[in-house]
């Protein structure tokens, strides 16, 4: 195969996807900064038979998330679009968030806006604007966060978070 070169103006496209994909690698980088291991939840049915399971000391998996919130997670998942964008757990006593009993459960909404023109006032676009079973996810022990992560020209960007 021979070569190819590809350029993109990232502050000037407006695609969402990329945009959103960006966003959502900044949120994962933030949460972890804060102690909690998410995980992307994703539109194929990622929990095996024999959920929760362990591959290793290392393991990435929702261990002490409670079978009522793995139902949900599964119906969630198996009920067409998804309507958060990470599942996260924080552990008690163990800043990298490998051992220890599960502190909380989160569900993570990311919204992102581009560096170019758009909705700079996303947070306030966001109010009102949440998950129609809210009051179901929270019942069941998850704690929902709002992530908006907005992109700037010069390659930074500001993260800010709410509880839902």
């Amino acid at each position: 195969m021979g070569e190819d070169e590809w350029v993109l103006d990232l502050g000037g496209t407006r695609d969402s996807s990329l945009i959103g994909g960006i966003g959502e690698m900044i949120a994962w980088k933030y949460l972890r900064g804060r102690g909690i291991w998410s995980h992307r939840i994703g539109r194929w049915y990622p929990f095996p038979a024999d959920y929760p399971f362990k591959r290793s000391e290392l393991s990435y998996q929702l261990e002490g998330v409670s079978g009522d919130q793995v139902d949900y997670l599964k119906n969630m998942c198996l009920r067409g679009p998804r309507r958060y964008d990470f599942v996260g757990t924080r552990r008690r006593h163990d800043p990298h968030g490998l051992a220890g009993e599960v502190e909380e459960v989160y569900l993570v909404e990311v919204k992102t806006t581009g560096p170019g023109p758009g909705r700079h006032d996303l947070d306030s676009h966001m109010k009102g604007r949440v998950p129609e079973d809210i009051e179901t996810a929270k019942a069941l022990g998850f704690t929902v966060l709002l992530i908006v992560v907005r992109l700037f020209d010069n390659w930074g960007c500001k993260v800010t978070y709410r509880e839902l």
